[in-house]
């Protein structure tokens, strides 16, 4: 079970309406009423044709949290959402925050069974699911399962005997007692060290080294995390970004809390399988940001007029989600040379910010992860947990108020990530003469070959400089001479364009012959999450004992 330590009691009554008290402390609906209070007439949330104003987002946030806290459910009830992104996961979402329960985002790419895992796991006691997603509904509800409250947009056939199913029209049918003009704010202004430490959300990593593990993250590390990178990016109420990262991934996680907190607007659009899409909406739009992962801007750069189009409100760029090779972000810059472009690194259990590279540093920081963000501590650490001078590798250690509660239900694993308060992160990093920090690795994606300690990224940020590579993984396979070899697995702009000798001979260059990929496999795409980050984990499965 979870510390209940580390989660702070509950309060007994739902947080779904400002607070009497002056001294309340902050939690993640008031950011939602906050924002509702300053800019009600505001656009918020703008899904294809559909847009909704913060006064209105805000009440039918509210008519839903009113009608989950007269469930009667257990104060911190965990409550599981699979939802694609729309405005309707929007207030859905900041719904189950107002009744005083807690949101466990779910993958809708998951299959059933792993998302009854998670959900068994959780012990989640309502599901508010999307009628597409529908089918899944009896390999989920379990007869012994404890979930017996469902909300959905749609009918949901047949009829599950003993489970309460809600229509969310239905909910919206009943109007709140007050209009957003009676409703007075809390604070004056907020402060993230008055957030709680309760438990606010349950976010379920990949399982990609086994079973999904929580990573239990509380109000004072989302909102910390929140204020913080909106400093650093310096969001205002007129910023607004397309997301094309889903919801239940922390990133797209943040890029929601930062703008609603701003009170920017949050551009949906769920079409990156065309990228032009995209970049329509994006212009047509006329946003101020865009936020996504290596493969995203490797799609863009090579397989769209990206590099061509000027897009004249946009600001800034920001990248996260694994390590981008410095070739690309090359790329990006020179394509566009006035925006800005924010680097940046973090895990879910930092929820998920840990630090980012400032724009005007990018040509002389280049490959760095940059600095640690507002309030968060970065030290390098060798096995003793001893701090390393700058230019010595070590594991990167992160501390403060962003650092994760712990994983539910997995004391053992978080015991080995989290130790006086500090994440480690698994990470090999360094500091330079700066104090601006790179990643040299993982821990457990370091390949020993013949006695040397290799780099997958090392080689993965080589093989990228290629001009004709697109995508390159790389990960050891086993070998009966070294021991573990080293395989790349590349993805070119066209099929079969280049050679296998013709990428070793490009990786001779720059790194030694110790370093070269033994085996390279062309396709002609990478298997992927959701969240568009690389499934290296499936390629590894696939290549057991080459």
């Amino acid at each position: 079970m979870p510390r209940r330590s580390q989660l702070r009691s509950q309060s007994n009554n739902p947080q779904g309406f400002p607070p009497e008290s002056l001294d309340i402390i902050m939690k993640i609906f008031d950011t939602l009423l906050e924002s509702a209070l300053k800019f009600s007439n505001r656009i918020a949330a703008v899904h294809l044709e559909n847009r909704i104003s913060y006064e209105e987002l805000y009440q039918r946030s509210r008519m839903v949290a009113d009608y989950i806290s007269g469930l009667h459910l257990t104060s911190g009830s965990r409550i599981g959402i699979l939802y694609e992104n729309s405005i309707e996961y929007i207030y859905l979402y900041f719904a189950i925050f107002g009744a005083g329960h807690v949101p466990v985002p779910l993958d809708t790419s998951l299959k059933p069974e792993r998302l009854n895992f998670i959900l068994s796991d959780c012990g989640a006691s309502a599901l508010i699911i999307q009628s597409k997603f529908q089918k899944y509904l009896p390999m989920l509800l379990e007869p012994d399962g404890i979930i017996k409250e469902i909300i959905t947009d749609n009918n949901i056939q047949p009829d599950f005997p003993g489970l309460n199913i809600k229509l969310i029209n239905n909910i919206l049918s009943k109007p709140i007692n007050e209009t957003i003009q009676q409703i007075k704010s809390a604070k004056n202004k907020f402060d993230p060290k008055d957030a709680s430490d309760e438990l606010a959300a349950i976010f379920y990593t990949s399982g990609s080294t086994g079973a999904p593990k929580g990573v239990m993250l509380s109000h004072k590390n989302l909102l910390s995390n929140t204020f913080s990178t909106i400093e650093y990016l310096e969001l205002k109420s007129d910023d607004s970004v397309l997301v094309i990262l889903p919801f239940y991934y922390i990133y797209g996680n943040s890029l929601l809390l930062t703008h609603i907190a701003a009170g920017g607007t949050v551009i949906i659009d769920n079409r990156f399988m065309y990228p032009e899409v995209i970049l329509k909406t994006m212009e047509k739009e006329k946003v101020t940001g865009f936020s996504g992962v290596p493969s995203n801007f490797m799609i863009l750069l090579n397989k769209s007029t990206f590099p061509d189009r000027e897009f004249k409100y946009l600001r800034y760029f920001t990248q996260a989600g694994g390590s981008m090779a410095p070739d690309v972000i090359t790329k990006v810059k020179n394509a566009f040379p006035d925006k800005q472009i924010f680097i940046m690194y973090g895990q879910t259990e930092a929820s998920p910010r840990v630090s980012y590279l400032p724009p005007e540093q990018l040509e002389n920081k280049i490959g760095s992860i940059g600095i640690p963000i507002p309030g968060v501590d970065i030290k390098i650490m060798n096995e003793d947990a001893v701090e390393v001078p700058n230019g010595e590798s070590g594991e990167l250690v992160v501390t403060g108020d962003n650092v994760m509660l712990g994983y539910w239900n997995r004391d053992d694993e978080e015991n080995q990530v989290i130790r006086n308060g500090s994440l480690f992160t698994g990470d090999l990093a360094k500091k330079d003469e700066d104090g601006y920090i790179y990643i040299i690795g993982r821990k457990k994606e370091i390949i020993k070959s013949g006695g040397n300690r290799v780099s997958t990224k090392e080689v993965e940020d080589c093989i990228l400089e290629h001009d004709l590579v697109v995508e390159a993984v790389v990960f050891g396979v086993a070998d009966d001479l070294l021991g573990e070899a080293i395989k790349a697995v590349v993805v070119t702009k066209e099929y079969n364009e280049i050679s296998e000798d013709e990428i070793k001979q490009f990786c001779r260059i720059k790194l030694a012959d110790f370093k070269i990929p033994k085996k390279i496999e062309f396709m002609e795409s990478l298997p992927k999450y959701q969240s568009g980050k690389i499934d290296k984990v499936q390629l590894i499965k696939n290549n057991p004992n080459e």
